[in-house]
């Protein structure tokens, strides 16, 4: 039976990934990038500045704030193209809140629904007991916050406490532990460092660069 894979940005819309050298470039969250650091960084901003941009202003002139039902309409019609009716279980993984750790590791209880859903279709009966009250979460290495005005919107509780994969690129804490905003920030500075032109690998990054009117209002402000 096939199984969709499950891709959903709208927690986490701040997600990019960088290909670079015929690889993927990395950042203290393994593959993951924030693009408003990275236009941070391509901007010269400090620091601060750049924490400054993760603010409800400048999330709403991205389009941060209104991903949800785009995002559910076009994960719904993918499944529908493998065969695979979602809805009733969307609408479940959302009573239980975030359902995502990034934009395409869903947590154990969703692959949970999934598996349950092949194995109905294909006839098979499954065991009652439930697998996150058994098995540990093999996706949950990396785990990206629902930043706090997003959260907001979507009814939720969000913070900016990253958690890094183990052997992750992270210069600031043991690999593994979790870190917060300023943190990401510094981390994923000290890496671009050796890249200065590492924006230009971001097709967002480089459009944000390019358009006068996103940099007007991706401005830091002071504190």
């Amino acid at each position: 039976m096939p199984v969709p894979t499950i891709v959903f940005p709208a927690f986490h819309p701040d997600i990019v990934y960088i290909s670079h050298k015929g690889g993927q470039f990395g950042s203290p969250m393994g593959d993951y990038h924030s693009a408003l650091i990275v236009y941070g960084f391509a901007r010269g901003f400090s620091v601060d500045e750049i924490v400054s941009l993760f603010r409800a202003d400048v999330f709403a002139r991205l389009g941060y704030l209104d991903g949800w039902f785009g995002n559910r309409d076009s994960l719904l019609e993918m499944s529908r193209a493998h065969g695979c009716i979602l809805d009733r279980l969307f609408a479940g993984w959302m009573r239980r809140g975030c359902f995502m750790h990034t934009i395409n590791h869903p947590k154990l209880f969703v692959m949970d629904d999934l598996a349950r859903d092949a194995l109905a279709r294909a006839g098979l009966p499954a065991r009652s007991a439930r697998c996150e009250d058994y098995l540990p979460d093999p996706l949950s290495g990396s785990i990206w916050p629902i930043y706090p005005e997003i959260a907001a919107r979507l009814g939720l509780t969000g913070s900016t406490t990253f958690k890094p994969p183990l052997g992750g690129l992270n210069f600031l804490v043991d690999a593994g532990r979790c870190i917060e905003l300023r943190a990401m920030v510094e981390g994923s500075l000290a890496i671009y460092a050796h890249t200065p032109a590492i924006a230009r690998h971001c097709e967002r990054v480089s459009h944000w660069l390019d358009t006068a009117e996103i940099r007007e209002a991706l401005r830091p402000v002071s504190g």
